[in-house]
């Protein structure tokens, strides 16, 4: 089973606009192995993005606007380790 983080936005709805870069710069979404790795990167999410919000270099987002939902069908993101080779 594969999970995502999805976002809500006012155009397409609820998307999951996480992603991480390959060793070439190309760009994949983001999907986690189970949801408590999901849930785990997006509570990660909100406690940087608190920091961010106290030094004034963002805006609050609420977490109404995001969810972790299980997508049938995907593979799940191999991060490469350190040294760009898969985990």
């Amino acid at each position: 089973m594969h999970y995502e983080i999805q976002h809500y936005t006012l155009i397409d709805g609820w998307i999951n606009t996480w992603a991480y870069a390959e060793g070439d710069g190309v760009m994949h979404p983001e999907t986690f192995a189970t949801a408590d790795e999901a849930q785990a990167a997006l509570d990660e999410f909100f406690e940087d993005l608190e920091e961010e919000v106290q030094a004034g270099q963002s805006g609050p987002y609420s977490r109404d606007e995001f969810r972790v939902r299980h997508v049938p069908g995907t593979a799940t993101a191999a991060q490469p380790d350190a040294v760009g080779g898969a985990p």
